[in-house]
């Protein structure tokens, strides 16, 4: 088969979103009858339950700062497929996708491979065609068992551990920072901002194991607002130019690998690195669509992330209204009960994707206002936030579909 169109490429690869299984045995014999291409590649690995792709970004805008050529692969995307490999935070064009979609179509059908190892193998061999200095792995789901843990990373990096994808990667923290564990690799070492006890128990072993070190990094220190979050870490004062308190953990993390990597083969200066993590920002992480009115969206799609964003929302402006959505496998019991204590108004809706909760699974019995079509949603939203701030949140899918076409949408009416 000759995809002629980037549509078909996308529209195939995007029907072979399960086509795989939650394993990596076949996806590595796929990968060694390529010669194992992507062992050619210098990596770092991330990650971790929530955080994984704002600390991806952060490295990203520190080292590319410095002058270094930088590949990124992050999922799910916001915009377009192509958002998911970057270099120089420049999303892959539609062109290079479709060649490669069509010089890997007969090893994609030999191997069954997914959308996300197809999206895995055209991420190496874009990043070495193009000769990065650097290219940035985040795992997609787990680490384990993920296609990107076929890359053997010069350092591995887990941001924090909690609840999501329990029917895949376990039911305790122990078992999910198992899973976690798995990308790290043998003498490399690991870099995680997770304090829980329990889970450093699980990577320290897995480190001894590996012959390495896991390493923590100090608590930043001295966290302030005036109105951007300035923060100290790794002996230096930082500034991040975002109101989200939860950066602090990930610029923190991403700043004390950066220190790593200057001193083993990767130098770069301080200004380099505070000026790229200053200048770093992550679409659909506590991401200002509007000023006024104030509407700001964010991806937090798990208890876990749910709880970083509630710290965020406190220094906000009232009324505070919230528009929320999420996917079926989620506790969104959990979810909304967390958002009726921080926001004077819940209004939950439902999105176009097979993964998706429907609104009564999310409302249930709870006092919200329920409005099945998201862009009445959002309207509705704006109209009860007057004079306050309006926060979109839930799924990344979600998230995704508002940037793409109800945000504009609105834009044109002049109401954002």
């Amino acid at each position: 088969m000759i995809f002629n169109t980037i549509e078909a490429f996308i529209d195939y690869s995007t029907h072979r979103l399960n086509k795989g299984r939650f394993g990596l045995d076949h996806f590595k014999q796929a990968m060694e009858s390529l010669g194992n291409p992507q062992l050619k590649l210098n990596c770092v690995h991330i990650a971790g339950t929530n955080g994984k792709g704002s600390t991806t970004n952060y490295l990203r805008s520190m080292f590319q700062q410095a002058g270094y050529r930088v590949g990124s692969f992050t999922s799910p995307h916001l915009e377009v497929h192509n958002d998911r490999i970057r270099i120089q935070d420049i999303f892959i064009s539609d062109e290079d996708l479709l060649n490669y979609g069509n010089r890997f179509y007969p090893l994609i059908e030999a191997y069954h491979l997914s959308m996300f190892e197809i999206d895995v193998l055209i991420a190496v061999h874009y990043f070495l065609d193009n000769k990065v200095d650097l290219a940035l792995f985040e795992v997609g789901l787990g680490g384990r068992l993920d296609a990107t843990n076929i890359i053997d990373p010069l350092v591995s990096v887990i941001t924090t551990i909690g609840y999501d994808h329990m029917e895949y990667l376990g039911t305790t923290l122990e078992e999910i920072a198992f899973e976690k564990a798995g990308i790290i690799k043998y003498q490399r070492p690991v870099f995680t901002a997770e304090p829980k006890l329990n889970c450093l128990a699980v990577f320290d072993a897995k480190a001894k194991a590996m012959q390495t070190t896991c390493i923590l990094i100090d608590e930043p220190q001295n966290i302030t607002h005036h109105p951007k979050l300035e923060f100290e870490a790794c002996g230096v004062q930082v500034k991040l130019n975002t109101l989200a308190d939860y950066q602090v953990r990930n610029a923190a993390l991403a700043l004390r690998v950066a220190f790593y990597l200057n001193d083993h083969g990767y130098p770069l200066k301080i200004e380099a690195m505070l000026r790229g993590l200053y200048e770093t920002q992550w679409k659909g992480r506590f991401e200002v669509m509007s000023q006024s009115p104030l509407v700001i969206i964010d991806g937090a799609h798990n208890t876990h992330g749910m709880d970083a964003l509630l710290m965020s929302v406190k220094a906000l402006p009232s009324p505070k209204v919230v528009v929320f959505s999420a996917l079926k496998d989620k506790d969104t019991d959990s979810m909304v009960e967390a958002l009726m204590k921080a926001f004077d108004q819940v209004i939950v809706t439902h999105f176009d994707f097979y993964r998706a909760s429907s609104l009564e699974d999310l409302a249930k019995a709870y006092p919200v206002l329920k409005i099945e079509d998201p862009e009445q949603a959002l309207r509705k939203g704006l109209e009860l936030s007057k004079e306050g701030c309006l926060v979109i949140t839930g799924s990344l899918y979600f998230i995704s579909q508002v940037r793409q076409s109800i945000i504009p949408n609105l834009r044109k009416e002049k109401l954002l």
